[in-house]
């Protein structure tokens, strides 16, 4: 109990400092509080807005959007290409049309996979792209704790297997940053829902915890040893030295601690100065170079999803009136909700209606549990993935300490997955040119059944074992 007061003691300190020096570099360095938006800037989120956001047109080439309704009442809007797209009511295909279903992560909306999802070689293929529940156009949740998320998103997944998956096809599960914590705990505790899980830029949530709590264990005991020997320097240094992947990772979540704030200055964090964090991570996608007005008003709409007029629209979102109610703050409060609720690690109970749908897939399935070789009760550290992975990491990306992220992944892998370790990458793969062009081959060959050797299945070749990675 000492223990728990005295960390959220020390988080609350080093949130509000944070916010400080944030605040004072946003006001004094850059005029946070005097800049307004040109009207060309505003005119260019509006139209973006009405582009990617309005019902009644296509948001890319060949997508709709569409809704589907969770058993709670929840609405979760999704954008899915139709071109060519056969369904489960008996029409005829040449070939099973596999499905690729694409979960973003914070603060975006499926538009942070327009990249991608608009590339030729997955032309022939069925590609799902949702916003998660309270971004985009997607409804709120009560809660965003781990029941009431991975509840969501895996009735979501059973919902798409159920009415785009055909027999024999594969479903692949693309994701980034929070869209992959999740997908890491769903590849872990639900891993029928996929063939193969394509997992960029984060870090394994149990799996960086148990590095740091080793960590920082490893470091205790030196300090105890050197307590009782005060002449022995080395172990000082070697203390310091253990901590260190620790200590800089504390550094690169200063965010986290800020958005653990009391709630109103945690919002009001996500939103002084015009949106100046939201700006400030558009820019740091850009890798940092000035956005045009277009790339700014493009990347804002992805952010704070369909205005007023869209939601205005006849026949438009069916859950419009609870999309109202967040635009005072472009729905930041609620996004930050992911921050706080204790998603990444908390205890996801399973409702018997989950626990009854996944025994369904795993019984109809003819390759097992989540794809070739894993077995649904193998045995491995907590948090350990339990079906085919691909996990994707920018060597740059300055979310993640990557001794953290990488040293002994390998023990928390199922068979047939493979690390790949990106250099001069960042963290927003999807939108980076040698992020996204990985991205696209990785979830080619995952769709293609992995059995090429052509592009990524030459480069990284399945392993039976994978290998122990050490950074």
């Amino acid at each position: 109990m000492l223990g728990q007061l005295v960390w959220q003691g020390f988080g609350f300190a080093y949130g509000v400092v944070n916010f400080l020096a944030i605040l004072v570099v946003a006001t004094v360095r850059d005029g946070a509080f005097s800049k307004r938006p040109s009207k060309e800037e505003n005119q260019e989120i509006e139209t973006a807005q009405k582009q990617y956001w309005s019902v009644g047109l296509s948001p890319l080439p060949g997508f709709e959007h569409r809704f589907f309704r969770l058993r709670n009442g929840v609405g979760m809007h999704y954008v899915v290409k139709t071109e060519g797209v056969r369904g489960k009511d008996g029409s005829k295909s040449p070939h099973p049309q596999n499905v690729a279903v694409f979960i973003h992560g914070f603060p975006d909306s499926y538009l942070l996979w327009k990249k991608i999802l608009q590339t030729s070689s997955l032309d022939d293929q069925i590609l799902i792209a949702v916003d998660l529940p309270g971004y985009g156009g997607s409804e709120g949740l009560q809660e965003y704790s781990a029941n009431e998320v991975l509840e969501a998103m895996t009735e979501f997944i059973l919902g798409m297997r159920e009415k785009y998956l055909q027999e024999e096809a594969r479903l692949v599960v693309v994701t980034h940053d929070w869209g992959s914590a999740i997908a890491a705990r769903l590849a872990s505790e639900a891993p029928q829902l996929a063939d193969r899980w394509v997992i960029t830029s984060i870090a394994i949530p149990q799996h960086a915890y148990s590095n740091a709590t080793a960590k920082l264990a490893s470091a205790k005991q030196m300090l105890h040893t050197y307590s009782r020997q005060p002449l022995r320097l080395s172990l000082l240094k070697n203390a310091f030295k253990t901590l260190q992947p620790v200590l800089n990772q504390l550094k690169r979540s200063y965010y986290i601690f800020i958005f653990n704030l009391p709630s109103p200055l945690a919002t009001f964090a996500a939103t002084f100065g015009n949106y100046y964090f939201l700006h400030a991570l558009h820019r740091a996608a850009n890798k940092r170079r000035p956005l045009t007005p277009k790339q700014a008003g493009e990347a804002m709409a992805s952010s704070v999803g369909p205005g007023a007029p869209q939601l205005d629209e006849p026949n438009a979102y069916p859950h419009a009136s609870a999309l109202k109610a967040r635009l005072s703050n472009n729905g930041m409060r609620e996004k930050l909700r992911l921050y706080r609720e204790g998603l990444a690690r908390g205890v996801w109970e399973k409702s018997i209606e989950t626990v009854v749908a996944l025994s369904e897939v795993q019984a109809s399935s003819t390759r097992g549990s989540g794809g070739a070789g894993t077995g649904l009760f193998d045995d491995g550290p907590p948090g350990a993935l339990k079906a085919p992975a691909t996990i994707i990491y920018g060597l740059e990306d300055p979310a993640f300490e990557k001794r953290l992220a990488l040293d002994g992944i390998g023990d928390y892998l199922a068979r047939d997955s493979q690390v790949l370790a990106l250099e001069r990458a960042g963290h927003w793969l999807p939108l980076e040119e040698v992020g996204s062009k990985v991205v696209e081959e990785v979830v080619v060959w995952a769709l293609e059944g992995e059995q090429t050797t052509k592009n990524i299945a030459k480069k990284v070749p399945p392993c039976e074992k994978p290998p122990r990675i050490e950074a």
